[in-house]
């Protein structure tokens, strides 16, 4: 995976008209696919108090919700979601990478040339989406790891180990 360079402020604007026009359709699908399901399987009841609708709202809202999906994966690569959708596969990358991080730095202590390379990538794209997502809590833990890598390997060398990465690198660990 190659880093990119991402516009923080068009990044922020992007993804907030995203996830509002996200909500918008979601609540308006599911309203419809609820009252759909109602109009045709609810039973006509003389009481309209004592019948429970739960279930055609539930299956509109799983039908919206499945909508939804299908819909985002078909636009994902879209222009407009460029930066939104490599923010998102930096999220899983990481996610990845955090699962197998005891390994990673078990296996650095030997000697591991990969863990190396797989270690600045991650901490570099952290601070990359900690400051396009304004996360102050922790970055100042991500730039002290990346100021520990960079002393030991040096900065040009950690900046190739940066572009060097590969997702497949994760398997050996």
């Amino acid at each position: 995976m190659k880093i990119q360079s991402v516009n923080k402020t068009d990044y922020r604007k992007k993804l907030n008209q995203f996830t509002i026009a996200f909500v918008i359709a979601f609540a308006l699908l599911a309203l419809i696919f609820g009252s759909l399901f109602i109009a045709l399987f609810a039973a006509p009841i003389v009481d309209p108090e004592t019948q429970s609708n739960f279930r055609y709202n539930l299956g509109g809202v799983i039908l919206a919700l499945v909508t939804m999906a299908m819909l985002i994966n078909s636009i994902k690569k879209h222009e407009f979601l460029k930066d939104i959708y490599y923010v998102w596969q930096l999220k899983q990358v990481h996610n990845a990478i955090y699962r197998k991080l005891a390994k990673i730095k078990a296996a650095q202590a030997e000697g591991d040339e990969n863990t190396l390379v797989i270690l600045a990538f991650y901490y570099q794209t952290l601070k990359q989406v900690y400051e396009l997502d304004d996360n102050t809590l922790t970055i100042n833990n991500v730039n002290l790891e990346i100021d520990k890598l960079k002393q030991k390997l040096g900065d040009e060398t950690y900046e190739q180990h940066v572009h060097q990465f590969e997702k497949s690198m994760l398997n050996a660990y």
